[in-house]
């Protein structure tokens, strides 16, 4: 029961993240607002979420993952639902600090917990790649619940189902009663600030960083790409689902035989294909090298971020574990905010295709930071 806690605490996170993008359009209709504003709402999702994760990782630690988890889910669940009940502006943008609030709360509970129930708790590395499958099948799984069902039954009712889907692991969140104990000496702050100065939990943040402005630039800037290139709309949007599957099975993939003491060589090498193939998408002129190094680009990501955060979970005390994942998570959202952002502006004057180069980079200094992170 604890492992579908788990699991299903990634699961309602790849919701959260997933929500706004997949019913912007209609959203903006109900509310006649213009994309400049549905942005403000995915803005006010991220700030909060940066915010949020770094009080919620460490009261996870002192208070334990039970309550956490009870909240994660309800929040959630709630805030999704006033996405479809709410009709003014100012409203939504209240649904979306609940909503970042309540997805940190699953998200710390998730990648937390994994790492103790999963595997035995011997290999955070595999159990966060097997469970991080997870977060993708959420993030892959909303939108196209979204397109099949708003057309049928109208953005209300299709909202207010995944909010329920969203709400009901709360159950097996209530009834568990196998949650990590707590230390018997109880939490201390002072060892959690006295991470601010531990090497690898800084060089897992800047990794992070690097990574997860990443992986939000491929997914929000994959289509605009692919029909630059020439590609139709319809094909660019198979394409961007195959990105995300390809982040799936190379995360189910690997989970078999990653671990603490291989996950640097794999995050290194992982990255440097990252990088080679992003820079193919920049050079190339062929629509089907294009959308292969975005299918190629996506297996390479797919193992990096619950690597990153095994193989430092691995060298930190367990009962720390909220407050590192807080630290280096928020630092990863960070690069989700400015990373995207720094590709779109570079655009102008120029094309989506010449200004992935700064994804390229990225990739390259993710590669350098792992590196480092061998040796720390």
């Amino acid at each position: 029961m604890i492992q579908l806690v788990a699991i299903l605490s990634v699961f309602v996170l790849g919701i959260v993240f997933s929500l706004i993008g997949a019913i912007k359009l209609k959203l903006a209709e109900k509310l006649g607002i213009d994309d400049a504003k549905v942005g403000g709402l995915i803005s006010t999702l991220m700030f909060t979420s940066i915010f949020v994760v770094l009080f919620i990782g460490p009261l996870v630690d002192a208070w334990g993952h039970k309550p956490f988890a009870i909240l994660g889910f309800l929040l959630s669940g709630a805030a999704i639902f006033l996405f479809s009940t709410l009709k003014s502006y100012k409203g939504v943008v209240f649904a979306c600090i609940l909503l970042g609030v309540g997805g940190m709360c699953v998200n710390t509970v998730g990648n937390t917990l994994m790492t103790v129930v999963l595997f035995g708790g011997q290999n955070a590395p595999a159990a966060l790649n097997f469970g991080n499958m997870f977060f993708g099948l959420g993030a892959f799984s909303t939108p196209f619940l979204a397109i099949f069902l708003i057309h049928r039954l109208g953005l209300s009712k299709t909202v207010s189902l995944i909010a329920l889907i969203a709400f009901a692991p709360i159950i097996f969140a209530l009834v568990t009663t196998t949650y990590p104990a707590l230390p018997p000496a109880g939490f201390d702050i002072a060892n959690a600030v006295a991470l601010l100065g531990n090497p690898a939990v800084l060089v897992a943040a800047l990794a992070l960083f690097c990574y997860v402005g990443l992986e939000a630039s491929m997914g929000g800037w994959i289509t605009t790409y692919l029909t630059s290139v020439g590609l139709p709309a319809g094909k660019a949007g198979g394409i961007l689902s195959a990105f995300w599957i390809a982040i799936m099975a190379s995360r189910l993939g690997t989970s078999g035989v990653i671990s603490p003491e291989n996950g640097v060589t794999a995050i290194l090498a992982l990255a440097l294909v990252a990088a080679v193939s992003i820079f193919t998408m920049t050079a190339t002129r062929s629509n089907a090298l294009a959308g292969t190094a975005v299918v190629v680009t996506g297996l390479a990501f797919g193992p990096i971020f619950p690597t990153i955060v095994g193989v430092t979970f691995s060298k930190i005390n367990p009962e720390l574990y909220g407050s590192v994942f807080a630290i280096i998570f928020a630092v990863g959202l960070l690069g989700a905010t400015i990373l995207p952002a720094a590709i779109g502006i570079l655009s102008k004057g120029k094309t989506i295709q010449k200004s992935l180069i700064v994804a390229a980079v990225t990739a390259l200094a993710l590669a350098v930071i792992a590196l480092i992170m061998g040796r720390v």
